[in-house]
């Protein structure tokens, strides 16, 4: 299963880590560039002495390799080893005069290459404008950057529902503990045709992030309606790969279906406290079709984690943040290890629709041993009912899953 690719992939990693480590470029709780908010990295303090250059070019990159087995009854496809690259994003941040700043990220494992990050934007430290290709007020789950998040892939419900980057406009406001974004959002740019033709949706969301002692909380909520327009004459399929992306087969969907509109609703909630954490989201989204009951869909997800080393989860701003050890490995500690279990549901049967259900128990071992290396093991079991997928006519059964991620970023 451990190819030769992938042995050089983590023979790579390894040597890096073991590396005299730079020294720290920012103190506090200052991230590095690929994982801090732009707005952030355009209101930083200077680390040097002297006027802070009102231009500033920062590049950006992240590579992320994952090796899994997937398992399941005899005669079900899809099964058998894989490896692949997961992500592969190259990318620059400009820094510009009077709050101003962009970013450019480019995703090089799709073919043809895409877009991921393509947007300008102007803040204070209160406000935020945002226009081009973004993140609209997505979950907490999706919303936090992929090198941060506690599983290899987010929840079912964020894939099977699209939640994705969009073109538009957004604004975004904080205040102490409290947050709102909301946007007015077109299809993403490679889609982009006709003016009169593309989606429309308006997307709102909001956080509330109070501390209860050394409690850090997290309470949120989202709304998105979306007008698919032309796209609504093209049949859609909401589905879900099993806990993998690297995989083609999704067992889980539902029929081809002519829908005009959607309308989506999401609750999170999350806390940590001190090594621990726990969040969960419940996500509803209602299809509007051309002449049938509209189906109501739903997903959701509980996860609990915690540090087997003195580390912690950061949680601010409406999303987690990166783990930077305590104690780096190379720098008189062994890095920062944390252990994690989820639930993950959906379920995409509605009135007349079945697109089946879904039920996943995933577990996660992250070893971080410096802030831009991760090194990830993950052990998932999937139940399946009334599958997309038959297995000798069978729609009932189930799938694991071993898989190992590699991780470095800058």
């Amino acid at each position: 299963m451990y190819s030769a690719r992938f042995t050089a992939v983590f023979a790579t990693v390894v040597s890096l880590v073991l590396a005299e480590p730079a020294a720290a470029e920012t103190t506090g709780d200052a991230g590095s560039a690929s994982e801090r908010p732009l707005a952030e990295i355009a209101q930083a303090e200077p680390v040097k002495a002297g006027p802070e250059p009102e231009w500033q070019l920062t590049p950006r990159w992240r590579f992320q390799y994952d090796v899994a087995a997937l398992d399941g009854p005899n005669g079900l496809i899809g099964t058998g080893n894989l490896e692949g690259i997961r992500r592969a994003r190259v990318g620059v941040d400009f820094k510009m005069p009077h709050g101003f700043a962009a970013r450019l990220d480019t995703e090089l494992s799709t073919d043809p290459i895409t877009l991921a990050d393509a947007y300008v934007q102007w803040s204070n430290s209160r406000f935020k404008v945002v226009l081009g290709q973004q993140k609209a007020q997505l979950p907490l789950d999706e919303d936090t950057v992929t090198l941060n998040t506690s599983f290899l892939e987010r929840a079912a419900f964020v894939s099977a529902f699209g939640y994705s980057r969009r073109t538009g406009i957004s604004g975004h406001y904080i205040s102490g503990d409290f947050g709102v974004s909301g946007g007015m959002y077109t299809d993403p740019l490679i889609l982009l045709n006709d003016v009169a033709t593309n989606s429309r949706s308006v997307d709102v969301r909001a956080h509330w992030s109070p501390r209860l002692a050394t409690t850090t909380m997290h309470f949120g909520a989202a709304y998105h309606w979306r007008d698919l327009n032309d796209i609504g004459s093209t049949p859609i399929r909401y589905r879900s790969r099993p806990a993998l992306r690297i995989t083609d087969r999704q067992y889980i969907g539902t029929p081809a279906l002519s829908v005009e509109k959607e309308q989506r609703f999401g609750l999170e909630a999350a806390a940590v406290h001190g090594r621990l954490h726990v969040a969960s989201e419940v996500h509803w989204l209602k299809a509007q079709l051309d002449g049938l009951h509209d189906p109501i869909f739903f997903g959701a997800y509980a996860e609990v984690g915690v540090f087997l080393t003195k580390d912690s989860r950061p949680l601010k701003g409406g999303l987690f943040g990166a783990i930077k050890p305590s104690n780096p490995l190379g720098g008189g500690g062994i890095g920062a290890l944390q252990f994690n279990i989820r639930y993950d549901f959906l379920d995409l049967n509605s009135s007349a629709v079945i697109g089946g259900v879904q039920k996943g128990y995933l577990a996660s071992l992250i070893w971080t041993p410096a802030e831009n290396f991760r090194l990830m093991g993950q052990y998932a079991m999937l139940n399946y009912s009334d599958a997309d997928i038959s297995v000798a006519g069978l729609r009932a059964y189930g799938v694991n899953i071993f898989a190992v991620r590699a991780q470095i970023s800058f």
